[in-house]
């Protein structure tokens, strides 16, 4: 088996993701999760709140919280989001996210997937 350097791509790449966006929950679901989760961890970036004539703020993402367990379930993202940005109102409802598994044991990363989200859509 080939040696991969450090901060090579891995694969699978996260699968496509349900975001729900409301006042009083912010949830982020991966839609798929891989067989072996083994020594995966998933990083979600997201950018602050944007105007609706935003159309791509992808580039403005950073992480909010910590590395997650890769699991079939909701990830309540509200107080991490909010402790980075703060809240998402009505003249900025719009949120992007750029997210991907990181290896813990060998620091290689998957590709980036992107999404946006929209207050109360």
């Amino acid at each position: 088996m080939p040696h991969r350097p450090t901060g090579a791509i891995i694969r699978p790449a996260p699968s496509s993701c349900t975001i729900a966006l409301t006042d009083t929950a912010f949830k982020f679901t991966l839609d798929e999760v891989p067989a072996s989760t083994t020594n995966l961890k998933l990083i979600i970036q997201a950018s602050a709140p944007q105007s609706n004539g935003i159309t791509r703020a992808y580039s403005k993402a950073v992480q909010i919280g910590d590395a997650r367990t890769i699991a079939a379930e909701d990830y309540d993202i509200k107080s991490d989001y909010e402790a980075v940005h703060g809240a998402v109102s009505a003249g900025a409802p719009k949120v992007f996210f750029k997210y991907f598994y990181v290896n813990t044991a060998t620091s290689e990363k998957s590709g980036d997937m992107f999404a946006s989200a929209k207050l109360g859509a």
